[in-house]
């Protein structure tokens, strides 16, 4: 599988992290802790706007 430039991945343990690169074609990001999150700490995303 080749890297995905456009998922950037800073998670080493993860194992689908090629050099700080997402092998994956897509990633499914979620919040369980919140279900109306209004900020990036209430998520799993760091991309995270309202």
């Amino acid at each position: 599988m080749s890297i995905n430039q456009s998922i950037k991945c800073r998670v080493d343990s993860c194992k689908h992290n090629e050099g700080h690169f997402c092998s994956l074609s897509d990633i499914l990001i979620g919040n369980d802790m919140c279900q109306n999150a209004k900020t990036t700490s209430e998520t799993e995303c760091r991309s995270f706007e309202m």
